[in-house]
């Protein structure tokens, strides 16, 4: 499962949303505002709370990069 760790008001993160959703793949949306636990997972994974960040069975991706990564994956 795909999971993308968000953050209200961050353009960047909405076109990893966008991307997604327009090529159909499903994904978990973690915002880490809301979530407090996201930010925990996010701390072990990256040694930070830092978004987006994209989580998968093949890394983990930050910013630009989730994008190229699923256009590679697509």
């Amino acid at each position: 499962m795909i999971t993308l760790y968000t953050i209200d008001g961050c353009s960047v993160c909405e076109q990893a949303r966008q991307h997604l959703t327009q090529q159909t793949i499903s994904f978990k949306e973690r915002n880490i505002l809301h979530t407090p636990e996201a930010q925990k997972e996010l701390k072990e994974l990256i040694g930070e709370v830092y978004a987006p960040v994209l989580k998968s069975e093949k890394g983990i991706y930050r910013e630009l990069d989730i994008l190229n990564y699923m256009k590679q994956e697509v």
